[in-house]
């Protein structure tokens, strides 16, 4: 639907429409029509999401929705809650790497109960280039990245240091420019999913394997899916600088590459 709904629309209308279904997911989730009690939940992923946003005013550094694990960890975003159920966040990497480009990301936790959380978010990145002749610039496009991922997490009641967590992320890219064949020939999106299953080996400690189906190089939708296997391994330090250190590895037998992954909130209570 999304890639179809891609055709049909022009990029600034396909951003009205996500950001109104974000929204809307926001106003279902602070009309406070689940069941949720206040006990702190704790999940750390490796390829999916936290379907639980940070506190308010809480910042952690982690992986940004429109990215994947086989992101750099320096191309992680620094996240901040800025209402109990809303999270933003940007990549500040690319902003000293690649000059004029912008990013952000938005999650909002649009269902929470005691087993079942549910999150949306959707993420764009802009890459500013120009193109020149001996006249001068004659036009500078501009690569667009968006993404919508749907998380869940899941804590079975007979188990609830268990948590179960499936995740599809949809990814289009595409390139503005003045010639509107530009923007339809550079148009594609590729889809990727995975599970993380996390288990509290003891008090204020996980362990989290996963399996995923993601991009190459996780940053665009031009790369080839490969299939991999991860572990991390997490602690919670209230209070600390570093409050929820995690820490892994993932392994591409395709390509045979290994990844190191980190991730942290920060004093976090």
């Amino acid at each position: 639907m999304l890639i179809a709904g891609t055709y049909l629309v022009s990029p600034a209308n396909m951003r009205f429409l996500v950001s109104l279904t974000i929204l809307l997911f926001g106003a279902s989730a602070f009309a406070g029509t689940d069941s949720a009690s206040e006990k702190r939940v704790v999940f750390n992923p490796v390829v999916s999401t936290s379907a639980r946003t940070l506190p308010q005013w809480q910042f952690g550094y982690q992986r940004t929705g429109g990215a994947n694990v086989n992101s750099h960890m320096l191309m992680n975003a620094v996240s901040v809650g800025i209402l109990p159920r809303l999270e933003i966040g940007t990549v500040p990497m690319f902003y000293a790497t690649a000059s004029g480009s912008s990013n952000y990301t938005v999650k909002v936790n649009f269902y929470r109960g005691d087993q079942v959380d549910w999150a949306a978010s959707f993420t764009e990145t802009r890459f500013k280039s120009e193109a020149r002749t001996s006249g001068g610039v004659v036009d500078r496009p501009e690569l667009v990245l968006r993404s919508i991922q749907l998380g869940l997490n899941y804590r079975p009641e007979w188990n609830e240091n268990t948590t179960f967590s499936p995740f599809a992320n949809q990814v289009c890219g595409h390139i503005e420019s003045k010639d509107a064949l530009v923007f339809l020939y550079s148009l594609k999106c590729e889809a990727e999913y995975g599970l993380d299953v996390q288990y509290q080996i003891k008090d204020r400690e996980w362990l989290t394997l996963a399996y995923g189906h993601l991009r190459e190089a996780g940053l665009s939708p031009y790369e080839r899916l490969n299939a991999g296997v991860g572990v991390a391994w997490s602690q919670l330090r209230p209070k600390a600088m570093f409050s929820r250190p995690s820490v892994g590895v993932y392994y591409i037998p395709d390509t045979q590459n290994t990844l190191y992954l980190l991730s942290t909130t920060f004093f976090e209570h």
